[in-house]
């Protein structure tokens, strides 16, 4: 079998193969839900979030309560036996308990931000690796095309060489070129199909993968209105104001240690022939204990806040730098569009071909060029895609509802 007829079957297989990754189509909505619904890693994080919960509510009530019981034999032999019983139970000044109690409270809200986060960046992975799939298969379409082109234009040479119409050094050009496309195609195809695998794994093997790609809407707000309704819902900006207000908690609880606690129980001492029962009441004074840990719970504090305020300067200026970027990928498109419309892609040079107007080697140094345009617009289509789903991902938590409950 000649080279020509491998690289030609070689091309008819990977269509096949185009053919098969061509699934039923369903809404980019729709699949997300599927991650949502099934993806291993927020099912694992789900049942983080269950646990992280029921530890929150821990450490809120007073101690158990303490019990003792003494023997103490006399030495005389008319002293007899002295028993002795208490049962008392300490408590801490009433104002710790609520403040602990707001402290748990926001530590479960904690938790449940830190899911929605985990949650939310899984999902924009997955929209981003749904992006990365369903270009990297539209290159393959296009490589495909143009394999097809040069093997009917190897066809078309091959008989003019037969013919004593052309040379082969034309011909041989044209079999590198199809060798070169085939080589991408196949590389192509071994990326898709990759790109598959993680898609079907994201979603928990129940997602359909959409065909279509789904090109995001206009975004109406404006870099800073973007900003701040980012900084309203996302998990990102209220992460750190949440640690913020568990550092002040925690301060005001460290205050409450200077307060006294409470003991209260009951007491028997029995001796023969008497027996003395009644309450007993005790009041501790930490005039130590807290040394310090106010200071230190007011630096933490400090800390908190300077990190909080960092953090959100950090993500609204991230968001302002990523519309940037789009704003950029969106006139590359629009130039990139117009430069291939203007010049008529490859039918203005197949016609010259044939019309003997150029060379080969004339006709590959124009089609690279093409291909070059081609090939970059669809990387920054993708990137635009991409770039749009990182700029309103917060718009997946609205979307897709809450999972955790």
């Amino acid at each position: 079998m000649s080279s020509n007829n491998i690289l030609l079957k070689s091309c008819f297989t990977l269509l096949l193969f185009s053919a098969a990754l061509r699934i039923q189509a369903q809404d980019l909505s729709a699949f997300l839900r599927k991650v949502a619904e099934n993806n291993p890693e927020i099912t694992a994080y789900g049942k983080l979030l269950e646990a992280r919960r029921i530890e929150a509510r821990t450490g809120n009530t007073p101690p158990g309560p303490e019990v003792s019981f003494g023997y103490m034999p006399g030495d005389a032999s008319t002293a007899g036996v002295k028993k002795i019983w208490s049962v008392n139970q300490r408590f801490d000044f009433p104002s710790k308990y609520l403040l602990q109690k707001k402290i748990n409270k926001n530590s479960i809200v904690l938790a449940e931000q830190e899911y929605e986060l985990g949650r939310l960046l899984i999902l924009l992975d997955a929209k981003m690796t749904l992006y990365d799939y369903l270009f990297t298969r539209r290159y393959y379409d296009v490589l495909a095309k143009r394999c097809d082109d040069f093997a009917r234009l190897l066809d078309v040479w091959k008989k003019k060489l037969d013919a004593g119409a052309a040379t082969i050094l034309e011909y041989n050009r044209i079999a590198l070129e199809l060798s070169s496309a085939g080589l991408e195609k196949n590389k192509t195809a071994a990326e898709a199909g990759a790109l598959e695998r993680k898609l079907i794994y994201m979603s928990g093997g129940t997602g359909v993968i959409p065909e279509v790609i789904e090109y995001p809407g206009v975004i109406a707000a404006g870099p800073d209105e973007l900003a701040e309704q980012k900084a309203a819902v996302h998990p990102s900006f209220l992460i750190p104001r949440t640690e913020y207000l568990i550092s002040a908690g925690e301060l005001n609880l460290s205050k409450t240690g200077a307060l006294p606690g409470l003991s209260l129980g009951v007491s028997s001492e029995i001796i023969p022939g008497e027996t003395f029962t009644g309450p007993v009441a005790g009041l501790s004074i930490p005039l130590w204990a807290n040394a310090n840990r106010v200071k230190s719970a007011s630096a933490g504090v400090k800390r908190a806040e300077a990190h909080m305020n960092a953090e959100v300067e950090r993500l609204k200026t991230g968001v302002l730098k990523e519309y940037g970027k789009m704003q950029a990928y969106k006139s590359g498109m629009e130039e990139l569009r117009e430069i291939i419309r203007t010049n008529g892609g490859v039918e203005n040079l197949n016609k010259a071909l044939n019309a003997g107007e150029i060379t080969v080697a004339d006709y590959f140094s124009f089609l690279g060029a093409v291909y070059d345009a081609e090939e970059r617009l669809i990387e920054t289509e993708r990137e635009y895609c991409k770039s749009a789903a990182v700029l309103t991902d917060h718009e997946l938590l609205n979307l897709l509802g809450d999972q955790s409950k």
